[in-house]
């Protein structure tokens, strides 16, 4: 029996690493913004050979951080007192 596809066992990391310019993507920013984000922020950063890699983790943990649910509180406020 023939198997259709082969199981690729490095995609199946749960932690990867991205190039900087996957993280830019990852974010939606350009490249030139990622780097200045990675210095500004002091993102850990995994040097390979001469790539620097940043972890899917530290991005997700930056993407946490600027989550601010209370604005959308404040907005639905306002909204329901104009409503009124």
């Amino acid at each position: 029996m023939r198997i259709p596809y082969r199981l690729e066992t490095h995609n199946l990391n749960p932690d990867p690493l991205f190039s900087m310019k996957q993280a830019a993507e990852y974010l939606g920013i350009s490249v030139s913004a990622m780097y200045a984000l990675a210095e500004r922020e002091k993102f850990l950063i995994v040097k390979v050979t001469s790539d620097r890699k940043i972890r899917k983790s530290v991005l997700d943990a930056y993407i946490k951080k600027c989550e601010q649910p209370w604005c959308w509180m404040s907005i639905n406020t306002i909204k329901k007192e104009i409503s009124k």
